[in-house]
């Protein structure tokens, strides 16, 4: 009988011993996670902002009219991966949204215009700027990611919170 009891406590002693490791390691594991996905974002952004510029260059210092236009020069550069759905990018990773001035385009003020928009994990915005009489040319483009809580890219400098976009 008191061999069965210490066992049992032996038992007891080793998945007490488990819990405690994993009560411990778990939420540092978890925060591993939650920033690899936001360095793989950033590194997507950069990766569009890449197909952009790349257009750019080969269509004589226009930019893209559109999101299909950018995705063609993305897709010669091997489209990244999504950290948040782990598939290629596709052009529906691809979100756009459109600034009323081009100082916008560089905004990066959590309330600010890159701060409020929204979009699923994993996805980049493309913003344009056209302005008017220019016949739908856009003559400036910024690039936010959106993180798992579906906001913009946050990064904090010091004490201050500023949304990462990239601006062109």
């Amino acid at each position: 009988m008191k061999r069965y009891i210490l066992r049992i406590l032996d038992l007891l002693i080793v998945i007490a011993f488990i819990l405690l490791l994993y009560i411990v390691i778990e939420p540092q594991y978890r925060l591993m996670k939650i920033n690899e996905s936001r360095r793989k974002l950033q590194s997507n952004m950069f990766a569009v902002r890449a197909g952009v510029e790349k257009y750019i260059a080969f269509h004589g210092g226009e930019y893209p009219l559109n999101l299909q236009q950018v995705f063609d020069n993305l897709k010669e550069l091997d489209s990244p991966d999504n950290p948040y759905s782990r598939r290629k990018m596709t052009l529906t990773d691809l979100v756009r949204f459109e600034y009323d001035v081009p100082v916008d385009v560089e905004d990066d003020e959590v309330d600010g215009i890159n701060g409020k928009q929204r979009g699923e994990p994993g996805k980049i915005g493309v913003g344009f700027f056209i302005p008017m009489g220019r016949d739908s040319i856009p003559t400036k483009i910024g690039i936010i990611g959106f993180d798992e809580d579906k906001k913009p890219l946050i990064i904090e400098y010091g004490k201050k919170k500023r949304v990462v976009v990239l601006s062109g």
